[in-house]
Formats: structure tokens, C-alpha cells, sequence
């Protein structure tokens, strides 16, 4: 029996510091475990409660010239040279494009000679006219020979009117043949090519306004009284200060909105067409809290969490409380909610995505609330 004995003796005594080794590790653990449960560190902040909130509140519209002229001839003709290319800014009176006007240039040769035939013409009666009257005062000439002379004046005379007028109109038409920019402005569009033949009043080039662009957009009636006379307006990543022109009396039946006009400053390099944002501030009646976005995660039904962190008495700990909160208006940086939260509370304000509802944590206090 007593050989037995001694060998069970020594098993024990090896394995009783394994045993005790094990144990020790397992409390390490836990210890380990509930020092890891209590060093996670949040951010809390407090909640204020308001009535209700400023909105910005970005409405879309589109930019447009003052004016945008389809230029074309007066009259038919073939296009024989244009001065202008697209992008190209003019004066008000610079030529743009010409007509061939080589039958215009002969036709008043034309005229010009059959005025110089009647001025001959008209003298040659009047030497007439006057040595008539001669002798018809000495009783040698009759009264016919005078009267057939002074209606041969009288046509005469009507034909120099008539060619007068036909050189004036002959003056219009080369007038007219030499297309000009009728104000300042940039060549939007060129529609027609040299030796090219066009009718009258076929559109030749587009022409915008330079320095007179606006802004044509819609906002709802309920926020006409928020309309003041010069308004922020955002294109391209630029705000610029546009003065309100006027506002329409109708309301659009498709879009419920009254479109309104505003002005752009002259140094604000727009493209006609370009979308604008108007920005317009609002006030909204609405009980709830400002919060930071990093305090949000998603919920359930539409509907998003925050974490409030509930004191846990004489620990100097707190727990998590998951609470369910709706999204009445946000920006960049901050949204303002309504739900289940009271003024005062704790709320943590980032890294939710480390921590879980039921959680405890410490507090790492801050001295700002959550204030708009």
C-alpha cells in the first residue's frame, strides 16, 4: 500500500500549481475584461432643447442673358464675308457679316447716270422755257409751245424725284446688306457660312447680352415673405450677391412655385443656361435638438439612434441608452432632431460605432452644449 502512496503524492503536488496557474489566468482575464468594459472614454455633451430652427433652404433655377438676339439680313442675298466667330465679344455697331452687293453697286451706277441724263435734260428745258417766254412777250411763240415746255419740266423734274428715291432705297439696301452687333455682347452661335445664300430674316448668328446675365428661379408662396432686395445665390461653387428684380403673380401649376428675377453682378463670370441655387433662410416652428452627425446611427422604420449616456450612482460610470429619433432638418455639420429626449440630458457625440446600447463607459466631460 505505501508504495501507491508516494507516486499519487507527487502527481498531486505537479499538477496543484498547473491548477493554481489556470485559475489566476482566468481571473486575470476577467479583470482584464472588466478593466477593457470601463476604459472605453466618451465624448458627452448636453442637450438643449429650442422651439424650433433656422433652415437654409436651396431653391434651383437656371442663368439667363438680359437679351438674346437671332441677328439676320433684312434682305435675301449671298453671304460674301463674316467678320465674327463664335465667342467672340463685340461693340454695339461692329459689323458682323456682309452681303454680296455687286448688283446693288451697278444698279446705282445705273441710277446715278439717269440722274445726270435728267439734270442735262431739266437744263436744256429751261433754256427752252426761257426763250420761249421771249418771244411769246413779243407775240413770236404761242402759248402752246410754252405749256407743252413747262409739262415737259414738271416730268422731268418727277423722273429726278423718282430716281432720288431709287438711289436712296439703292443706299438702304448696301446699308442693310452690312449685318451690325446692336449692343455689346458675345457671339453666341454662327449659323451661316460665306457663299452661302439666305432669305430674309433667316437667323445668321446668335447674340448674348455681356454683363447683363440674371437669374430665373422658383420658390413657394409661403416663402415670398422672406424675400429680400438682394439675396445670395450660388453658381458654380461661387455665391454671389444678386439684387432681386421682380416676382411673378402666378403661381406655376406644375411646380407650385412663383418664379422670381434677380440680377447678377456685372464682375460675375456666368454661361447663359448655367444652373443657380438661391439660398433663402428659413424659421421653422418645430420643438427639438441640435446634434452633431457623428452622434447619429441608423435605426429602425426610417427612423435613427443616439446613445444617452444614463449615470450609473456612485461609480463615476455610465450606460447606454439607445433612443429613437427622427431627422427634421441637417447641414453639414449638425442635425436637428425630435424624439424620445429631454433638455439636459448626456447624449455621446462620436464613436458609436465602437460601443452598443447597455455599454458602460467613463466620461470625458466637454463645457459646450449641443446649442445651434
Amino acid at each position: 500500500m505505501f508504495p501507491l502512496q508516494a507516486p499519487l503524492s507527487g502527481l498531486m503536488a505537479l499538477l496543484l500549481p498547473l491548477l493554481l496557474a489556470g485559475c489566476l489566468d482566468r481571473a486575470s482575464e476577467g479583470a482584464a475584461k472588466a478593466s477593457e468594459e470601463y476604459s472605453h472614454r466618451a465624448v458627452g455633451e448636453t442637450l438643449v432643447e429650442l422651439p424650433g430652427y433656422e433652415a437654409q433652404r436651396r431653391f434651383m433655377g437656371s442663368v439667363q442673358v438680359k437679351e438674346q438676339a437671332q441677328l439676320g439680313f433684312e434682305l435675301a442675298g449671298k453671304v460674301a464675308s463674316l467678320f465674327v466667330d463664335e465667342g467672340d465679344r463685340v461693340a454695339a455697331g461692329d459689323p458682323l457679316a456682309q452681303l454680296d452687293t455687286r448688283l446693288l453697286e451697278t444698279d446705282q451706277q445705273r441710277l446715278e447716270a439717269q440722274q445726270q441724263e435728267l439734270v442735262a435734260e431739266l437744263q436744256l428745258v429751261d433754256s427752252n422755257l426761257s426763250r420761249i417766254r421771249s418771244l411769246s412777250s413779243s407775240g413770236f411763240a404761242s402759248q402752246q409751245s410754252l405749256d407743252e415746255l413747262e409739262s415737259r419740266r414738271q416730268a422731268l423734274q418727277a423722273k429726278q424725284s423718282s430716281t432720288r428715291a431709287g438711289l436712296e432705297a439703292n443706299r438702304l439696301r448696301r446699308e442693310k446688306s452690312l449685318l451690325r452687333a446692336p449692343f455689346d455682347g458675345v457671339v453666341d452661335q454662327r449659323l451661316i457660312a460665306p457663299g452661302e445664300v439666305v432669305g430674309a430674316g433667316t437667323p445668321a448668328l446668335s447674340l448674348l447680352l455681356r454683363g447683363g446675365a440674371e437669374v430665373k428661379v422658383g420658390v413657394p408662396v409661403r416663402l415670398l415673405a422672406q424675400l429680400r432686395p438682394r439675396m445670395p445665390v450660388e453658381i458654380a461653387g461661387q455665391t454671389f450677391e444678386a439684387s432681386l428684380i421682380a416676382r411673378g403673380y402666378n403661381v406655376d401649376p406644375v411646380t407650385r412655385t412663383v418664379q422670381l428675377r434677380l440680377q447678377l453682378p456685372p464682375e460675375a463670370a456666368v454661361v447663359n443656361g448655367e444652373l443657380a441655387q438661391l439660398l433663402i433662410d428659413e424659421h421653422v416652428e418645430a420643438s427639438g435638438f441640435w446634434v452633431p452627425l457623428t452622434a447619429l446611427t441608423d435605426g429602425v422604420r426610417g427612423l435613427w439612434n443616439v446613445f444617452v449616456l444614463q449615470p450609473e450612482a456612485d461609480s463615476g460610470l455610465y450606460r447606454l441608452e439607445a433612443r429613437d429619433v427622427r431627422i427634421l432638418y441637417a447641414n453639414q455639420e449638425r442635425a436637428f432632431v425630435s424624439g424620445s429626449l429631454a433638455d439636459g440630458e448626456q447624449l455621446l457625440s462620436a464613436g458609436l460605432h465602437r460601443l452598443v446600447p447597455g455599454q458602460r463607459v467613463r466620461l470625458t466631460p466637454v463645457t459646450a452644449a449641443l446649442e445651434p
